[in-house]
């Protein structure tokens, strides 16, 4: 096995058939001495084949100055509405969720567990009055 390995912008240069004749002989001999070095030309030659099969993609630049109506009639408007739906439902349905409560529809802490997680949080410290009480 080979000391050296070929950098990563070498081994992609040879794939993309850029180096000189005489680089690219020895990067082919280094190939094939060095398992490191050919697995990360097979994984770079992996990613490449599965870009290229990805089906290709037309993105229109939204252009500064065209008011909205003009970006709605090139049809801009609507996909960003379905995106931040698509991101926004799902966090709007566990909010529902959390605020109509669990099982037993409690949202709020029992007065017992606040009442023991005070006394261990103060040592036993005064208690508050609640809320709408007099300090009478």
């Amino acid at each position: 096995m080979a000391e050296r390995h070929v950098s990563g912008d070498r081994i992609s240069a040879f794939l993309d058939d850029e180096l000189p004749e005489e680089r690219a002989l020895t990067v082919t001999r280094h190939l094939a001495d060095c398992d490191a070095c050919l697995t990360e030309l097979e994984e770079l030659r992996a990613t490449r084949d599965a870009l290229r099969a990805l089906p290709s993609m037309s993105l229109r630049p939204i252009q500064p100055g065209l008011d909205r109506r003009e970006h709605r009639r090139r049809g801009v408007g609507t996909r960003v509405r379905l995106t931040v739906a698509a991101a926004v439902l799902p966090l709007a349905l566990v909010t529902a969720a959390y605020v109509a409560g669990g099982a037993d529809g409690d949202v709020a802490p029992s007065t017992e567990l606040f009442l023991v997680e005070h006394v261990a949080r103060t040592g036993g410290g005064p208690v508050p009055a609640p809320i709408g009480a007099s300090n009478r």
